[in-house]
């Protein structure tokens, strides 16, 4: 029962020094922290480095179209041959061509940089070479190339 008087007794005092039960602690008592800036509107998107055309020193730009790689024709042949490495460039990117804004290797048949050992690459026709030494390597025809004026 004594325990009950005393906690009794403290809940009376409390009552009296603070009549109209607020908390124990002010408002201003508590520090506060500084003040977030508030973000208004989008955030832009930083602008990316503009590239070069060719980004290889020593390559040598054959062929530009604005059409994506995606209009040309994918030659399956030839594809499957990339995966198994068997139809590549012998210098990655020395020829290259720029389709829809996007640069990629390229092969000419019969070139002396075309690695074919089946040969079966039209002579003068352009290929483009996109994802090289990988397993999604990809061939498509391009055009022939036009003799040289």
């Amino acid at each position: 029962m004594y325990r009950f008087q005393r906690a009794l007794a403290l809940a009376g005092l409390l009552a009296v020094l603070l009549p109209s039960g607020s908390v124990l602690a002010d408002r201003n008592h508590l520090p506060l922290a500084p003040a977030l800036p508030a973000l208004r509107g989008p955030v832009e998107a930083p602008v990316p480095p503009r590239r070069p055309v060719n980004p290889r020193k020593n390559a040598h730009m054959i062929y530009e179209d604005d059409r994506p790689l995606r209009d040309f024709d994918r030659d399956r042949g030839l594809t499957d041959l990339c995966r198994s490495g068997r139809f590549r460039q012998k210098r990655e990117r020395f020829l290259s061509i720029r389709l829809g804004g996007f640069v990629h290797g390229a092969v000419v048949g019969g070139h002396w940089s075309l690695y074919d050992p089946e040969g079966l690459a039209v002579p003068n026709l352009i290929y483009a070479v996109k994802d090289q030494d990988t397993a999604r390597c990809e061939v498509y025809v391009i055009r022939h190339l036009e003799p040289a004026p």
